[in-house]
C-alpha cells in the first residue's frame, strides 16, 4: 500500500489522481489569521483524454504538461485542528489550439476553495438541532458560508408543482416577525406524514393564490383535508379543492371542549374562594383530575390525600368536586359523553349528546363551544370515519420551534424554511398504495394482531 493511498484514505479523499509523498507526514503547522492549520501538500496530475477547449484527443503528445497552479483547499478538522491541502494542480497546453487548461478533481468544485466533503458535512449538520454558528465552528468555515449552503441545499428540496397527494393536513406555526401576522402555513401528506411545503403567509388570499399554482387536475384529486377549526381555511378548501372532504382533527375537538370545561371549573372555584377555601383548594390543585377522561379514573385503588380525610380513590375525589355545583356536574357528564363517543368513532352518539346540550341553559362560553361543534358537524362526522389526524404536524411544529430556539430566533423566513425542510428531510416518496383506515378497519386490525399474539 503506497503512502498516497494511506494519506488519501486518512483524509477521506476519493480522487486517486491526487498524489502525496512521504514528506507529507511531517507537514508543518501554519498560523493564518490567528488560526493554527495543519498543512498537507499534494499534486493533482493525470493524462487528459482530450482538450477542454477544442476537444482534440490527446494523441502523440498533442497535450503536454505546462507548469502547475497552487490551490489552498480547506479539508475540515483533523484531530480537532483545521487542515489545509496545498494542492498543485497540473496545467496542460494543447498544441492544436495553443490554449491551456487545469486538471480537475472531484474533491473541490471549480473556482472554490472549500472541499465538497465539508459541504456535505454542513448539509448533514444542518439537519441537527444546533445553531449555524456552532456548525461553522465545527467545520472551520464562516457562519456566512453555512448560511450560503443552507440556501443552496434548501433549493434542492423545493416541492414539485406537479405532484400533490390525495390526503392533506393543514396547520400553522409562529415563524418570523416579517411574515404576515408572524404566522406561517405548513401542510403535509396526511398518510405518509411527509412535509410538502411551508408558506410564509397563512392569510386566505395568499393561500388561494399559492394553491392555484397547482394544476386543476391535481387539486381535484385531493380527497380529504385534515385541519383544526380555523375558519379561513374553509374557503381555501372550497375554492382550491372542489372534491375534498374536511376532517376536523380529533385532538382539537377534545381540546376545544376541555377548555370550556376548565373555564367552568375556574368560575366555580372563584365563586367559593372566600366561603369554602378548602374546596377552593381542591378545585385549584386537582384540575388535571377534572379534565381526565371519566372512564380513565381509578376507582379501585385507595390512598391517602392531604386534601381529603381517610382513604379515597380518584373517582371519589372527582365525585366530591362535582357535588359542589349541580350545573358543573351536568356539563361534566355531557362533555365526557361527547369525548367517549368521539374516541369510539360513534358520530350518531356524539350528535345525540350535542343536541342534548340544548336541554338546559348554560354559560355563554359553554354555549359558544357547542355551537362551534354544530357548525363543523359534517366535518366531525368525517373525523369519526377516517383515522387521519394532525398529530404528526404538531410534532413537526415542535421541531421547528426547537430549531428557532437553538438559533436564538430567525429574522429571515427563507432561512427558517430551508432549515426546516433540511431538518425534516423533505424527500418525495411514492406511496400510491396507501389508503387511510376507517375506525372499523382499525379495530379489525387490532383484533387480528391480538389473535396472532395469543
Amino acid at each position: 500500500m503506497t503512502y498516497s493511498h494511506i494519506i488519501r484514505k486518512s483524509l477521506n479523499i476519493k480522487d486517486e489522481n491526487i498524489h502525496f509523498d512521504i514528506n507529507t507526514y511531517t507537514c508543518p503547522e501554519e498560523i493564518i489569521k490567528g488560526t493554527h492549520y495543519l498543512i498537507y501538500e499534494g499534486l493533482l496530475s493525470y493524462k487528459p483524454k482530450a482538450c477542454h477547449h477544442c476537444g482534440t484527443i490527446n494523441r502523440n503528445e498533442s497535450i503536454i504538461k505546462h507548469g502547475t497552479k497552487l490551490s489552498k483547499i480547506k479539508l475540515g478538522n483533523i484531530l480537532f485542528k483545521p487542515a489545509l491541502l496545498w494542492l498543485k494542480k497540473q496545467r496542460y497546453l494543447c498544441k492544436a489550439c495553443e490554449r491551456t487548461f487545469i486538471a480537475e478533481t472531484s474533491l473541490v468544485n471549480e473556482y472554490c476553495f472549500i472541499s465538497n466533503p465539508i459541504k456535505q458535512t454542513i448539509a448533514y449538520e444542518l439537519a441537527e438541532t444546533q445553531s449555524m454558528t456552532a456548525i461553522a465552528r465545527r467545520v472551520s468555515v464562516s457562519p456566512n458560508t453555512v448560511i450560503r449552503h443552507l440556501v443552496e441545499t434548501g433549493q434542492t428540496l423545493e416541492p414539485s408543482r406537479f405532484d400533490l397527494p390525495e390526503h392533506l393536513s393543514f396547520d400553522e406555526f409562529k415563524s418570523v416577525k416579517e411574515a404576515a401576522g408572524a404566522m406561517s402555513f405548513i401542510f403535509t401528506n396526511a398518510q405518509t406524514h411527509d412535509i410538502i411545503d411551508i408558506v410564509e403567509n397563512r392569510q386566505q388570499k395568499a393561500l388561494i393564490s399559492y394553491f392555484q399554482r397547482y394544476p386543476y387536475e391535481l387539486r381535484a384529486n385531493v380527497k380529504t383535508v385534515t385541519l383544526d377549526m380555523y375558519s379561513p381555511y374553509l374557503k381555501i378548501i372550497h375554492d382550491c379543492f372542489p372534491n375534498a372532504e374536511l376532517i376536523i382533527d380529533r385532538f382539537h375537538i377534545i381540546q376545544h371542549i376541555n377548555r370550556a370545561l376548565n373555564r367552568l371549573r375556574i368560575e366555580v372555584m372563584n365563586d367559593i374562594r372566600y366561603t369554602r377555601p378548602r374546596d377552593y383548594t381542591k378545585l385549584k390543585k386537582q384540575w388535571k383530575l377534572v379534565l381526565k377522561n371519566v372512564w380513565s379514573l381509578d376507582f379501585e385503588t385507595f390512598s391517602s390525600h392531604r386534601l381529603y380525610d381517610g382513604l379515597v380513590t380518584e373517582k371519589m375525589m372527582v365525585n366530591y368536586i362535582l357535588s359542589m355545583d349541580e350545573r358543573f356536574q351536568w356539563i361534566y357528564d355531557l362533555i365526557n359523553d361527547l369525548k367517549w363517543h368521539m374516541s369510539r368513532g360513534n358520530f350518531e352518539g356524539f350528535a345525540t349528546h350535542l343536541e342534548r346540550s340544548k336541554e338546559r341553559s348554560v354559560q355563554r362560553y359553554i354555549r359558544t363551544t357547542f355551537q362551534t361543534l354544530e357548525k363543523y358537524l359534517d366535518s366531525i362526522e368525517n373525523s369519526c370515519v377516517y383515522t387521519l389526524s394532525n398529530g404528526h404536524l404538531e410534532g413537526i411544529n415542535n421541531k421547528i420551534k426547537t430549531l428557532k430556539r437553538s438559533g436564538y430566533g430567525y429574522r429571515n423566513f427563507r432561512h427558517l424554511r430551508a432549515r426546516a425542510l433540511i431538518s425534516l428531510k423533505l424527500f418525495q416518496k411514492e406511496n400510491t398504495d396507501i389508503r387511510p383506515l376507517t375506525f372499523e378497519e382499525e379495530r379489525q386490525t387490532d383484533e387480528a394482531k391480538g389473535k396472532n399474539a395469543a
